[in-house]
């Protein structure tokens, strides 16, 4: 069922009188929403309402509490007409980023502004009951800090990887052990709805809705961090596929006689191109007396994981680069298949190794270059997230609004 807004919840009458009323309701809110402040006459053009009925709407979502007087607008021939837009601290969104060793929790009001942001760093992510003892306190710990009153959450957007099927919030890579699937249990644990899906494709919402994906029709959009995720944008729209396994990008085929990939294939491009290898690869080497800034960590016994590694990669480690140069021949040659079956207008590399910009974007171009037939390659740009660590949390509340303001049950 869908997640409704505070005065949803208190309509009354006959059941389709309210559910008419929700649908002209909703019709209003999910223009202001994605548009802006309008006027009553430009809502009625958008809404194809009569203007006495949004109107009336409009006073109604007003004593709600919902909408807001928004001042007055430009004129068009005559009087300037009054603008209404939709009250920010309405109600408030909880996004919660789920990676394989951090833990992001951000809170949203209803303009998208982050108003509340924190990391927990070294938050290892295991498929135990313990684990969701710890994300569930750490939750409930910023819910508490906040001090908003907890009807005032209109609902919570996870992300996370691996394998996930948003339309029943299954999470069948990470988290299965929650009973009855992750979303329902949290959603039990927090008296709040919940919105899941897999990091990459909650990266691509968060892109298209507030990222470079804007105004884009066809994007694919990479999650480079301990593993390769992939978000596509295809016809304007998240492709999630039949069971919302799409983007499995980082387990194609790439050497039948490479290693034993955790999915338990050989050769996926994951098990050459990832910073979890890229990580393995630069311990190995400082092992082994390679000289590099990385060494250093190893001699005072500080830990060398994939944020370290991109600290030294910008910082102009020499060795470091190198290490991502090789890898990035791999993620070329992968992309090309994409983009010779796809063709789409962009590709956006987020996560972790999106923070060294061209470092990482000039030796998948070359490849991309050598590989790929000149005349698709030519037309497809790629380009480094601006969101960055945000994306995921931007998309958690672009997955929320999605599914508040569809009409879809």
């Amino acid at each position: 069922m869908r997640t409704q807004f505070l005065y949803e919840k208190n309509l009354t009458g006959v059941a389709n009188s309210v559910k008419r009323k929700q649908e002209q309701y909703l019709k209003i809110v999910r223009h202001l929403y994605y548009n802006g402040a309008a006027s009553i006459a430009e809502i009625v053009k958008a809404v194809k309402i009569s203007q006495p009925l949004v109107a009336s709407l409009v006073d109604d979502l007003m004593g709600y509490g919902m909408l807001l007087d928004n001042g007055i607008g430009e004129s068009i021939g005559g009087r300037r007409p009054n603008l209404f837009c939709i009250n920010p601290e309405y109600q408030y969104v909880i996004g919660v980023d789920i990676n394989l060793h951090s833990l992001n929790l951000a809170v949203f009001d209803l303009s998208n502004k982050q108003i509340h942001r924190e990391e927990i760093k070294y938050f290892d992510l295991e498929n135990s009951e313990e684990y969701l003892t710890a994300l569930l306190e750490k939750i409930e710990r910023m819910i508490s800090r906040l001090g908003i009153a907890r009807e005032k959450y209109l609902s919570v957007g996870i992300s996370i990887p691996g394998l996930v099927d948003a339309r029943h919030g299954l999470s069948h890579t990470h988290l299965s052990v929650a009973e009855n699937g992750l979303a329902q249990y949290l959603s039990e644990k927090l008296g709040m709805s919940v919105q899941l899906d897999n990091d990459a494709r909650i990266m691509a919402l968060g892109e298209k809705a507030f990222g470079k994906a804007i105004d884009k029709e066809n994007v694919l959009c990479l999650n480079l961090s301990n593993g390769i995720g992939l978000g596509m944008i295809l016809n304007g729209e998240l492709h999630s596929g039949k069971n919302g396994f799409a983007g499995e990008f980082g387990h194609i085929l790439i050497d039948p006689k490479g290693e034993l990939c955790h999915c338990g294939k050989i050769g996926c491009l994951e098990t050459l191109t990832s910073g979890k290898i890229l990580v393995r690869n630069v311990k190995k080497a400082i092992e082994n007396g390679q000289p590099t800034i990385l060494a250093q960590y190893h001699e005072e016994g500080k830990k060398i994981d994939l944020r370290a590694v991109v600290e030294a990669i910008q910082a102009g480690d020499q060795f470091a680069i190198d290490q991502l140069n090789q890898m990035c021949e791999y993620l070329g040659k992968g992309l090309v298949t994409l983009i010779h079956l796809l063709n789409p207008e962009m590709v956006i590399i987020g996560g972790k190794l999106a923070h060294t910009g061209k470092i990482v974007l000039d030796p998948v171009a070359m490849s991309m270059n050598k590989y790929a037939m000149s005349r698709i390659s030519s037309e497809t740009e790629l380009v480094c997230s601006d969101l960055l660590d945000n994306s995921a949390l931007m998309g958690t509340m672009a997955n929320v609004m999605k599914c508040v303001l569809s009409l879809d049950e």
